[in-house]
């Protein structure tokens, strides 16, 4: 790697850092980025202005602040991704029937994202919003997903994301997790019993297509709320009907 071209990966990373800081913050002026960061303060200053130029950043007196720009981009490529084009719909209607909030996640760079989420009525602390990122060895679309993936993808994200341990109901034992994607297969549904938080439970089931990246759609919930026959039973028909409608519309595209 040349000097120029080492000096412009820095400078990416740097941007980067300081756009990750600004989100944590909710915003923050040079002064407190210099706390944050190990760059000088014209180093700050510098990127700040090149981003706010380009209007990923916004300044607000002395604030700076990540802009609405990421939100343009962050649409865009969600409304172009495949799976959503083809689930969005039966995420609101999953929703709907289950009267749970219900989300479509997708794996990239190892990790759960949450592609978009429905509800019936409007949760104060919803679980899981678009754009959150989750474990996949803990939480019922991970888990769904790990299981129809090859032996080696899911070494390869277990090496790099280990089993943390959650709650108490965490699998954090890769014999124990095996066990469970065999189940999962076997069954094609997997069950989050408060495994990622407290008092939070979740069902999923995967969306598996050879012409299109995997998926998983998924509902969750309170406890209380999804509990006895409607966790084990009700809630899982109407998961698995809604994976295999998705499925069909993606082979008939």
């Amino acid at each position: 790697m040349t000097n120029k071209e080492d000096t412009t990966v820095k400078a990416t990373a740097t941007s980067v850092r300081l756009i990750e800081v600004l989100l944590e913050h909710n915003g923050a002026t040079i002064t407190e980025l210099d706390d944050q960061v190990a760059f000088s303060k014209s180093t700050i200053h510098n990127h700040l202005d090149t981003l706010k130029q380009l209007g990923f950043v916004i300044r607000d007196n002395w604030t700076y602040r990540v802009s609405l720009r990421f939100l343009q981009i962050g649409g865009i490529t969600r409304n172009r991704h495949p799976l959503y084009r083809a689930s969005a719909t039966e995420v609101r209607q999953l929703s709907t029937a289950s009267r749970l909030v219900a989300s479509l996640v997708v794996v990239e760079r190892k990790t759960g994202i949450c592609l978009c989420t429905a509800a019936r009525e409007k949760a104060d602390e919803p679980p899981i919003e678009m754009g959150d990122t989750l474990p996949l060895h803990c939480t019922a679309p991970g888990k769904a997903l790990l299981a129809a993936m090859s032996p080696e993808d899911v070494d390869a994200i277990i090496d790099q994301n280990g089993l943390s341990e959650y709650t108490g109901n965490t699998l954090t034992s890769r014999s124990d997790l095996d066990e469970e994607l065999q189940d999962i297969r076997s069954r094609g549904i997997a069950f989050d019993r408060e495994e990622w938080q407290e008092d939070v439970r979740g069902i999923a089931a995967v969306i598996d297509d050879s012409q299109s990246q995997l998926g998983a759609i998924s509902v969750v919930s309170s406890a209380d709320t999804m509990s006895g026959k409607r966790f084990q039973q009700d809630i899982p028909g109407l998961v698995i009907s809604s994976a295999n409608r998705i499925q069909k519309r993606i082979r008939s595209q």
